[in-house]
């Protein structure tokens, strides 16, 4: 404010001293010009001016601001991390893909996987479950079922121990997975769950589900 005012000031006596005439009347006008233009006041005008345009620009899109300091903060920002499930995916599940490893088919790692996750209520054993039945597959009841909190799932399936999980219940299993490790690893890479499955200790194969993205992610 005292920039301004002495800014004013400067200007009323330059144009008085050195201006056309009439010097001091052109002196006072532009002196009042610099306290208008260049007041606080203009800016207590433009900046709710400019929050309801960001705002408004924002919510159009989709985007909610909590406040005008958020969006004072995001010429700050130069990463962005969004919560992937329900918001950018769809947050159902599906089954994409199964990989047998030697000796075993992909309808029979699907068939013995879903037979198995028929005791389990996690949604990535929901979505293996739906595809091997939409595939015609039949399934068996699974006996002795445990679910190791974090790492998959055990129990027996038509007589076979069956064991389906990450790399630590196939360590704890004793199944060396390096046979599709690298299609395991390019799976992930393309934003894939993967899922072992160990049949009566000998590795069987892995399942990939997916969580489709929204199309309005897009």
């Amino acid at each position: 404010v005292l920039v301004v005012v002495l800014v004013a000031v400067v200007t009323f006596f330059v144009w008085g001293v050195s201006g056309p005439e009439p010097s001091w009347v052109f002196g006072l006008i532009n002196a009042v010009a610099v306290l208008i233009i260049a007041c606080p006041c203009a800016l207590g005008l433009a900046t709710p001016m400019s929050v309801m345009v960001a705002t408004g620009r924002a919510a159009e899109q989709g985007v909610l601001f909590r406040d005008a300091g958020a969006i004072e903060k995001m010429r700050e920002v130069d990463t962005l991390i969004v919560d992937k499930t329900g918001t950018l995916t769809e947050g159902r599940p599906a089954f994409d893909k199964a990989i047998p490893a030697p000796d075993f088919t992909a309808d029979e790692v699907l068939r013995l996987a879903a037979s198995l996750d028929q005791g389990s209520e996690h949604p990535l054993a929901d979505a293996i479950v739906r595809a091997a039945r939409e595939q015609g597959l039949q399934l068996a009841k699974p006996v002795d079922f445990d679910s190791a909190s974090g790492i998959g799932v055990r129990g027996t399936v038509e007589g076979r121990r069956l064991a389906l999980g990450n790399t630590t219940l196939m360590a704890q299993e004793g199944v060396s997975v390096s046979s599709l490790q690298a299609d395991g690893e390019r799976l992930r890479g393309e934003g894939a769950s993967i899922m072992h499955l160990a049949a009566d200790g000998k590795f069987a194969g892995i399942l990939a589900v997916t969580d489709p993205i929204k199309a309005s992610t897009l």
